[in-house]
């Protein structure tokens, strides 16, 4: 992966928009180290990035649960000039990476160690690493080149996932997990939380659950996600729409929420053909099956 790692120092984070908001920290870093492309952003007058950067954390050992929820919840951003931030760690970190670049979602992580390829932390995700620069992305850390992750280099790089985000989205985590520093991080500067509801008790999901007592905001649906942004949901472009035949004829009778029997009539299609076309476009996003109705997503 041995790319060009450029260095920029402190005094130049103010000309760029996105990095200018490390400037919000009080132990700003000293400088970056950045492999591939960091993106030009514009900041509104509510402080908000366009494209938004979402950032996204949660557990190294993530369940099934919080794998498909989060899967489900980013599929949903394709199209809506959203950015995923993360951290590269296995678990929900790979998984953020893994499904923007999936939906074409572009995607930066900032490692809990240095960029050289014989550091990079963890080595199991060195080709995801450079599956996100190759895609437009960009390995991001302030930490010299061949310094190897140690317990207190996570810390640190969480406030500058923290700072570098419009808001944060935690899929899972313990009551004391590293994950919830990220949040508590994001909430000192501002940003807003959102947190994926979980089982009363599963030990991954008290973390999120505490953290939506204290008012973060619960994440269940793609709605959620896009108040959690500022987004609008019926702006997503629709030309990102990759559809086949059969799915567009269904997207084309979907303008509303629809029973799902009477879609199935509409469609003239033979029912194997019509679960398999619900079942792709659920899988990319763009509609939600619900109590037997099929609800239009984009």
């Amino acid at each position: 992966m041995e790319k060009t790692i450029q260095c920029i120092p402190r005094e130049d984070f103010a000309t760029h928009p996105l990095l200018a908001r490390l400037l919000e920290l009080h132990d700003v870093p000293k400088k970056l180290y950045i492999i591939g492309n960091i993106p030009d952003v514009t900041i509104d007058q509510y402080g908000r990035s366009t494209p938004r950067i979402l950032t996204v954390v949660g557990s190294r050992k993530n369940t099934q649960y919080g794998k498909h929820v989060l899967e489900k919840l980013l599929s949903s951003l394709k199209g809506s000039n959203t950015i995923i931030l993360s951290g590269l760690a296995l678990g929900i970190d790979g998984l953020a990476h893994t499904t923007a670049l999936k939906h074409t979602i572009t995607t930066l992580a900032i490692p809990g160690s240095g960029l050289s390829k014989k550091v990079l932390y963890p080595s199991t995700h060195l080709h995801l690493a450079e599956d996100i620069v190759e895609c437009g992305g960009a390995l991001i850390s302030e930490l010299e080149p061949n310094t190897s992750a140690a317990p207190w280099t996570f810390p640190a790089r969480n406030r500058i996932m923290a700072a570098l985000s419009d808001a944060i989205l935690v899929v899972e985590a313990e009551e004391k997990s590293g994950t919830l520093i990220t949040a508590r991080q994001a909430l000192e500067l501002g940003r807003d939380i959102g947190a994926i509801p979980g089982e009363v008790f599963s030990p991954t999901s008290a973390g999120t659950n505490m953290l939506i007592r204290e008012g973060a905001y619960s994440i269940t649906n793609e709605k959620d996600l896009y108040e959690l942004l500022h987004l609008s949901i019926d702006k997503k472009d629709k030309e990102t729409l990759n559809l086949t035949e059969d799915e567009e004829t269904i997207m084309n009778i979907l303008s509303e929420t629809t029973e799902k029997d009477t879609l199935l009539l509409l469609s003239e299609m033979p029912l194997e053909l019509f679960l398999t076309t619900l079942s792709s476009l659920e899988i990319k996003g763009y509609i939600e099956e619900m109590f037997g109705e099929v609800r239009r997503l984009v």
